[in-house]
């Protein structure tokens, strides 16, 4: 077995010493204090643990205790923990706070971990879409690296309000490549104290704070077929996926299902025919509508992203890593469609979008 040891960076305090299993036999050895959130703390210290949300929606940091003891900050029962994973001993490491010494096991990444930075930045670019939606870009004072997939949160500079997106950039290639701009693709929620402020007026010019990357969203199967689902702006990460996937291989097909409420809901147009250029016959996009009136001249399918994921799709669901990006409903549906149709549950990639606020 492989151990990673890594130098301690604490210093005084009640520490605790956490050893962490690979599945792949390889494992880190690291200290934090004690009440410190485990997820945190590891990655503070640049361990590649597995996350995404940070806010115990994801399962991602699905962690089984071996030995020692930590307090879930959320009921379990509540958690997307099955119940014989929370009785074979399993917690969310992003809400585990450490009680004492552990031994866990996690599935550790096998790619180098991107540091967490925070860069100034301005807006370049603020462009009403249609379905109420923002394009955002950022143009960055200092270059950022990220992986397809992952996100950042953003704030005003000198506001307290921090809110995560996704990228919907493809990465910039080559080893140590990092991006000079970025973009988000921000939805309107009324109430919402962030984007309603980003639609009163034009935004360009203003200043911003960034902090990432975060999240992990497949960095693995990348010559494996893909079918993505999206729901709504949940289309920002499959943009990047998809069009990383497109220059890493040579080979792998991708499904898009883009799911909106209805034929002005339809948003991002430029970019998906970019992305269907690109891919030629690599790429397919189903479009389908939840809230068409009836007798409109909408002739693509209609109703939930679910309706379209069946076989009829022409997928083999047997062999395809799925990407599924939308609000926590529809994704944990998407889920459960896709498992029973046969799709691998370590294939299956969710990012699960819960509002700032919702319990």
């Amino acid at each position: 077995m492989q151990t990673i040891e890594k130098a301690p960076r604490l210093t005084g305090g009640d520490l605790c010493r956490i050893t962490v299993r690979g599945r792949d036999g390889s494992s880190e050895v690291f200290e934090v204090r004690r009440n410190d959130l485990l997820l945190k703390a590891a990655i503070e210290q640049g361990v590649d643990y597995p996350h995404n949300c940070r806010v115990g929606v994801c399962g991602t940091c699905k962690t089984r205790v071996v030995e020692g003891r930590v307090s879930p900050m959320v009921d379990l029962a509540l958690s997307p923990l099955k119940n014989d994973e929370i009785e074979a001993g399993y917690v969310l490491a992003c809400q585990a706070k450490v009680r004492t010494d552990l031994v866990v096991e996690a599935k550790l990444g096998r790619h180098a971990l991107l540091p967490v930075t925070t860069v100034s930045s301005h807006v370049s670019r603020w462009t009403k879409l249609p379905g109420d939606v923002i394009d955002l870009r950022l143009k960055l004072d200092e270059p950022v690296q990220f992986n397809a997939g992952q996100y950042c949160t953003i704030a005003e500079s000198g506001s307290f309000t921090r809110r995560s997106y996704s990228y919907y950039d493809v990465p910039p290639a080559g080893e140590g490549a990092a991006a000079t701009e970025v973009g988000f693709l921000v939805k309107r929620l009324p109430g919402g104290r962030f984007s309603e402020w980003l639609f009163e007026k034009d935004r360009s010019g203003t200043r911003f704070w960034i902090e990432g990357p975060y999240g992990l969203m497949g960095i693995d199967d990348v010559h494996v077929d893909g079918l993505c689902v999206a729901g709504g702006t949940g289309l920002a990460p499959i943009l990047s996926i998809v069009g990383d996937r497109l220059r890493k291989s040579p080979t792998a097909r991708f499904t898009i299902v883009f799911g909106v409420r209805t034929q002005k809901d339809v948003f991002a147009n430029e970019r998906l025919q970019q992305l269907l250029a690109e891919g030629g016959e690599r790429v397919r996009l189903v479009t389908i509508l939840s809230h068409e009136p009836e007798g409109s001249t909408w002739a693509g399918p209609r109703g939930l992203v679910t309706a379209v994921l069946t076989p009829a799709l022409g997928v083999d669901f047997r062999k395809v890593a799925a990407f599924i990006c939308g609000n926590l409903g529809m994704v944990e549906a998407v889920e459960r469609n896709l498992i029973a149709l046969g799709v691998d549950a370590d294939r299956i990639h969710a990012d699960k979008f819960v509002p700032s606020g919702t319990p």
